[in-house]
């Protein structure tokens, strides 16, 4: 069983298998990359401070990844909150709404900064869902812990798709 083992983990390790987000670098070899503050086109307030504190967050806990400011980049990482969208999908008796499901989609882009050359491009999309609370307050802040899940689960996806180019 452990020689099992053994050859398992060096065919792994000898095909490039890495696990999301751990392998490979940048597109362009980019190691050192300013994040911009994210645009928010949609109508809820205050998602690009989220998203863009994850997104800072997640690529700063990178080795091979420096997060540098403009002046010293050799990309720019920036985005577009595109859409949020918080609307029910459950109900109890009596026309009750009991769940919400709230969902966010991301444009982004990586941009050399010298000659401007468009590195990667993409679009992150994700759902949640949190309960409904019959006071409005407690809703709120179930509304805004779902918005801090989106947050963090685009940032995460961006990083993937970045890091192993998918």
């Amino acid at each position: 069983m452990p020689l099992l083992l053994l050859m398992v983990v060096l065919l792994l390790g000898g095909c490039g298998y890495h696990f999301p987000g751990q392998g490979g670098s940048l597109p362009g070899g980019v190691e050192r990359i300013h994040v911009a503050m994210f645009d928010n086109l949609s109508r809820e307030p205050l998602l690009e401070n989220r998203l863009t504190t994850e997104v800072i967050d997640i690529f700063s806990g990178h080795p091979n990844i420096r997060l540098v400011p403009i002046e010293d980049a050799q990309a720019e990482l920036s985005g577009r909150i595109l859409s949020y969208d918080s609307s029910s999908i459950a109900y109890q008796q009596g026309d009750q709404i009991s769940k919400y499901r709230a969902g966010m989609v991301v444009a982004v882009r990586l941009q050399g900064i010298d000659n401007q050359r468009l590195l990667w491009d993409g679009t992150v999309r994700w759902q949640t869902e949190y309960d409904a609370a019959a006071d409005k307050m407690l809703q709120g802040d179930d509304e805004r812990r779902a918005q801090d899940e989106l947050a963090r689960r685009l940032a995460e996806e961006l990083f993937s798709r970045l890091l192993d180019d998918f």
